[in-house]
């Protein structure tokens, strides 16, 4: 699989080993960004880290739809990272000057992106995907 179709398409399958390394990779770019942006534009860094986030959208869902697919389940399932893509882009706009606490619409959104989180990890990235062919293409070659 191309590095454009693994980031930019919806189709396909992946294993278990390619969803955590773009995991540990989306992971580290977004901590490495977020400290050279708190930086260098330490005033704008809180509308800057959502740009980056939103150009890193696209891509984590490909990758998490193909490990639905491996898990021989339909790209629906992606509605689970709607409390995490909220969640992501409350964060960084949160002031923490004011180290104020969570309204109730805040602490609700963190406890839905905790769940929704936990079952997306469970299921796309412990779970064994499905044996041989599926409605989705072959078996990832691993």
């Amino acid at each position: 699989m191309s590095l454009k179709s693994l980031l930019f398409s919806f189709n396909g399958r992946i294993g278990r080993k390619t969803f955590w390394m773009w995991n540990v990779c989306y992971y580290l770019a977004i901590m490495v960004c977020a400290q050279g942006l708190n930086y260098l534009f330490p005033n704008v860094v809180h509308l800057l880290l959502p740009v980056l986030l939103v150009v890193l959208l696209i891509p984590d869902l490909a990758i998490t739809a193909k490990r639905w697919h491996d898990r021989n389940k339909s790209s629906w399932w992606l509605l689970l990272n709607v409390p995490l893509v909220f969640g992501r882009m409350s964060l960084p706009t949160l002031d923490p000057a004011t180290a104020a606490q969570p309204s109730l619409v805040q602490s609700v959104i963190s406890l839905a992106a905790l769940a929704c989180g936990a079952w997306i990890l469970v299921e796309c990235g412990f779970l064994k995907g499905t044996d041989g062919q599926n409605q989705y293409g072959d078996e990832p070659q691993q």
